[in-house]
């Protein structure tokens, strides 16, 4: 694997010694701080990912001296000090993927969501035009490269290249992923204008639990899954429950190329079932832009030469996902109509997530030779006050998002079964869906369809 080549001029790119570098470009949070201006547009890395220090010193700077910024990033898993409520009138925040903690913030009237497709992320927080970008990175290795970490993918080069100051926010308990080629996750010392360390414990996901309706769907799944296949998972405990499923199910040769590595990919690996040995792109290797998981993940995955991580732009781009024979992508959805409408991001009008990397999968899936997408979703769930309600409808309510347009959706997995929904015609999609419904509903469905 060749080292990649350094493609920006940071402060001190004219210095060889990137330790002589790396301690001239150091500054404490507060100074960092100091170097954004009135109006000016930050792009930051989220999640895992997101830069406290800079992130607490920065609101202070803002308390202080009445500034106003926009902050453009994705996944808030916990409360910053710039989304606090006093500075309400002092920060725009803008997301790509509203996430729990971001529709909480909604009502301030200050978090904005944008609608795009996650492998997108990219392009538009580089046409935001940020003046700054702060990126959370590991601790250099031997040739001063740095990791841009478990959640960072989308904060791209693209961004990076174009603006004015680079700032790399370095902690020394951030894992180290292995990353190489076209584009790849790693920061040169020498590319970045400021360094900033924030030595923290970072945030862990840990893996959700799978109950009996997430097994059920995954038995289904597995199914659908032959040997060499080059799968893509979710997040929750479907996934988990699929790669069980796959295990017992004794696949073999499977790839992995996904926007998110979980640790259910862990024991997949370990166990040989995922072994990339029939990929036709980054052969002999699970390729992902998000490592979301908790220590075991970063411990396996970490300086791993069997993992490759990617910014997300290239991992879920659909003419590359389509290159590797076999595609299987996985994705999960909030509800869907009797013609394959697929809603995974609203609740009505409410947006409750983004549309995230859904659409980019189930196209490139579908492109890919042999390869299927699969839509997977429990037939029904209870309010608050324990009705059960379908989750598969005559129409969508009144509102409701389409993540993926019927043309579009392949099969549908239920706990009571698949449906294959490619090429039927409305009436025929009506009735194989009605089949994988709740049995509480499927005679109501009978008597909606309306054709």
């Amino acid at each position: 694997m060749a080292e990649p080549i350094p493609s920006r001029h940071g402060r001190m790119a004219g210095e060889r010694d990137w330790k002589k570098a790396y301690a001239a470009l150091r500054m404490t949070a507060e100074e960092a701080a100091e170097l954004v201006r009135d109006g000016d547009v930050l792009d930051v890395t989220g999640g895992a990912n997101w830069p406290n220090a800079f992130d607490a010193a920065l609101a202070r700077n803002l308390k202080k001296t009445g500034k106003r910024i926009e902050l453009n990033t994705l996944f808030m898993l916990q409360p910053y000090a710039l989304t606090a409520p006093e500075l309400q009138k002092q920060v725009c925040y803008n997301t790509g993927f509203l996430a729990a903690r971001e529709r909480e913030l909604h009502v301030q009237g200050n978090v904005h969501f944008c609608p795009i497709n996650l492998g997108q992320t990219g392009r538009w927080m580089a046409a935001r035009r940020p003046r700054i970008v702060a990126a959370v990175c590991s601790a250099p290795d031997e040739n001063g490269w740095m990791s841009r970490g478990m959640w960072g993918a989308h904060v791209t080069r693209e961004a990076m290249e174009q603006c004015e100051v680079l700032l790399a926010v370095v902690n020394d308990r951030m894992p180290s992923f292995v990353s190489d080629g076209e584009r790849h996750m790693l920061l040169h010392v020498s590319e970045v204008d400021g360094i900033l360390e924030d030595c923290h414990a970072p945030l862990e996901t840990p893996p959700a639990p799978a109950d009996e309706t997430d097994r059920a769907i995954a038995g289904h799944i597995a199914e659908l899954v032959s040997d060499g296949s080059c799968v893509q998972f979710g997040l929750g405990g479907l996934a988990n429950a699929v790669g069980s499923d796959l295990v017992y199910a004794g696949k073999k040769d499977l790839g992995l190329q996904s926007e998110a590595i979980t640790d259910c990919v862990v024991d997949l690996m370990r166990r040989g079932v995922i072994n990339n040995s029939r990929k036709q792109i980054c052969r002999g290797r699970s390729v992902g832009a998000y490592y979301i998981g908790d220590r075991a993940l970063w411990d396996f995955a970490g300086g791993n030469p069997d993992f490759c991580q990617k910014e997300i732009d290239w991992v879920n781009d659909p003419r590359r996902i389509c290159r590797n024979d076999g595609v299987v992508s996985i994705n999960n959805a909030m509800e869907i109509d009797l013609t394959g409408q697929v809603n995974a991001e609203s609740i009505g009008d409410s947006q409750y997530s983004g549309s995230g990397g859904q659409l980019e999968w189930v196209i490139g899936s579908q492109w890919s030779k042999g390869g299927k997408s699969i839509i997977a979703l429990r037939s029904a769930y209870r309010d608050s006050r324990g009705q059960l309600h379908s989750k598969i409808k005559p129409t969508l309510p009144p509102g409701s998002i389409v993540t993926t347009p019927r043309s579009w959706t392949q099969y549908v997995v239920t706990e009571y079964g698949v449906a294959d929904l490619r090429y039927r015609s409305v009436l025929e999609r009506a009735r194989a869906l009605i089949a994988v419904a709740h049995p509480d509903f499927r005679e109501e469905l009978r008597r909606q369809m309306p054709w």
